[in-house]
């Protein structure tokens, strides 16, 4: 009988700030290559969820910005496909609502409409029981529209958009110039000019691009770092959709990106 393939894959929990700080490489290397979802603590309240596809940058990165005299604790949950972890991270963040978190949690198609036009009609029809008219013909469930894409030509691909947090993006992108360890097929990289940074947290837009000076291996990780020719270049904004998400780099071509009002037509 094969194996049932689990969501979460491993974890780590109750570790202390202290610890982290001293034995990091360690920690790391038990989380190896894994995506993840972390969260941090302060006295056994959960204070932030986060994820992270580089667990000793956004750890150590915690240990230093905004939120670093709010934790004393941290658990790490690893996650079998980094296309799951943003629905992770929000899905806990509606539910425990931490203190340092948008406490919205992401924005989900919501329900709620739909509950109401389905008890509308249950109270309708049993109205219509039991005076005994004739019931109305029940109204469609409204489904979110979702615009007509047209598809990228393989041929025209030659833009890659990564996401990230905004802290991320200011430091890495904007500041050093470059953004690293991207997964990305080494058939494609011959064929990219441009990357575009897609911010999540508050913004969830693409903000900027650059254009690529050179792509070269990040360590021994299998991935890769881009390296941009000059500053990154404001663009749009163009913003983020329901139906349009972005968990991991995705491919595109620029000519499109540019002319997109939201994510829904830049891909």
């Amino acid at each position: 009988m094969k194996q049932r393939e689990r969501l979460i894959t491993a974890c780590l929990e109750g570790i202390s700030k202290r610890v982290f700080s001293s034995y990091s490489p360690q920690i790391t290397q038990l989380a190896g290559e894994k995506p993840g979802i972390y969260a941090l603590y302060k006295r056994n309240k959960l204070y932030y969820v986060g994820l992270a596809t580089d667990l000793k940058r956004r750890i150590k990165h915690h240990l230093a910005d905004q939120h670093a005299r709010n934790w004393d604790t941290f658990s790490l949950y690893l996650v079998h496909k980094e296309a799951h972890l943003k629905d992770l991270e929000a899905m806990s963040i509606r539910i425990a609502k931490p203190e340092g978190n948008d406490i919205k949690g992401g924005r989900l198609l919501s329900l709620r409409p739909d509950l109401k036009t389905l008890i509308d009609e249950f109270h309708t029809h049993q109205t219509s029981r039991i005076l005994g008219l004739a019931p109305e013909t029940p109204r469609r469930v409204r489904r979110a529209r979702v615009p007509k894409r047209v598809p990228v030509e393989d041929r025209d691909i030659d833009t890659i958009v990564c996401p990230a947090h905004e802290d991320g993006f200011k430091q890495v992108f904007l500041g050093e110039n470059m953004w690293y360890a991207i997964r990305i097929s080494k058939k494609v990289i011959p064929r990219l000019k441009y990357i575009a940074i897609y911010v999540s947290d508050d913004v969830k837009a693409v903000t900027h691009y650059g254009r690529i000076k050179a792509i070269k291996p990040w360590k021994r990780t299998g991935k890769f770092a881009v390296y941009l020719e000059g500053a990154a270049i404001p663009t749009g904004p163009i913003p983020w959709r329901t139906w349009v998400a972005i968990q991991s780099p995705r491919l595109t071509a620029f000519k499109k990106l540019k002319k997109a009002s939201s994510l829904a037509g830049a891909f």
